[in-house]
């Protein structure tokens, strides 16, 4: 008897990824430079290998069958290990170079770049960077990014996160703005706020004393303006337009010649994790790694107080 070859031909699993990713066999074909019939006939092989219909074809549209919506995320999971593989020897014996992709938070972003560029341009002048700013949670499992530094508890079981350290963030508001010599928690609730929000001018800060008492409170109120950019709310800030709670390493600078005024400096928030966040797997490809590791050391420079700017 003879046994049907059953290895798989990865020509056949990118042909096919291909095809979904470009909604169809002819934006496949030109996407990446096939002939239709080709393309076509390396999904036919692919179907057959598998022993399943894994596209529903017409002259009008293509959609996946209930085989191959299963199928596909496994099908671009062997892929993505096949790329890492391939580039991770062809690098092992080179520096890393090559482009990487990142996702970073604005705020914090804006600090860890400042340390990690010069580090990328001295120690790593081969990789290029590419980064992505905003508070959205970008899918980690999409090849578009490498890894991500994100704030707080990650969820996704399917990505490594390692928690490289944690912020709070404090109160301040500028010198002449009366709201400087305030000294009750229960006055904030009468004062001009600055609330960090793309939504609503509902303020829910939570504050813990400094003290290690274990106190916490909720502050539950509104505030006049609300912005989701904390570098537009420490401008307000700044110009004496109210009060703004922010990330303490975005205000050392101003704090230290006194732009801004620490305000109630006996209570701040609960910490804030910082994590780095990416796909099983990518790790290992050498100039991730290698950016990996220096973002890792800039994370850490701001968090310790060397940042110079948020």
């Amino acid at each position: 008897m003879v046994h049907e070859d059953r290895t798989i031909d990865f020509q056949e699993l990118r042909v096919f990824a291909a095809v979904v990713r470009h909604g169809g066999i002819t934006a496949a074909a030109d996407a990446i430079g096939m002939s239709k019939s080709a393309v076509s006939l390396q999904v036919t092989r692919l179907e057959r290998r598998l022993g399943a219909r894994l596209l529903e074809r017409s002259s009008r549209r293509m959609a996946l069958t209930r085989e191959g919506e299963t199928m596909l995320p496994r099908i671009q999971s062997l892929l993505a290990e096949a790329e890492n593989l391939m580039e991770e020897a062809l690098q092992a014996k080179a520096s890393p170079r090559g482009t990487v992709r990142i996702s970073v938070s604005p705020a914090l972003g804006g600090a860890v770049l400042e340390h990690l560029v010069p580090a990328l341009r001295n120690r790593l002048p081969d990789i290029s960077l590419v980064v992505v700013s905003n508070y959205e949670m970008d899918d980690l499992q999409n090849p578009a990014f490498d890894f991500a530094i994100r704030l707080g508890h990650i969820r996704d079981e399917s990505l490594v996160a390692n928690k490289i350290g944690a912020f709070r963030r404090i109160l301040v508001c500028a010198p002449s703005d009366r709201a400087a010599s305030l000294s009750s928690i229960d006055a904030l609730n009468g004062a001009f706020l600055l609330n960090f929000s793309g939504r609503s001018t509902d303020v829910a800060w939570r504050l813990q004393r400094k003290d290690g008492s274990g106190a916490e409170i909720t502050l539950d109120c509104n505030a006049q303006v609300a912005i989701q950019d904390f570098d537009l709310l420490l401008r307000l800030a700044r110009l004496g337009h109210g009060i703004a709670m922010v990330p303490e390493f975005m205000v050392r600078a101003d704090l230290a010649r006194g732009g801004l005024v620490h305000v109630l400096p006996e209570w701040q928030s609960p910490p804030v994790d910082v994590m780095l966040a990416h796909r099983i797997g990518i790790s290992r490809v050498s100039r991730v790694a290698a950016v990996l590791e220096e973002a890792r050391r800039a994370v850490e420079h701001v968090l310790s107080g060397e940042s110079s700017k948020g």
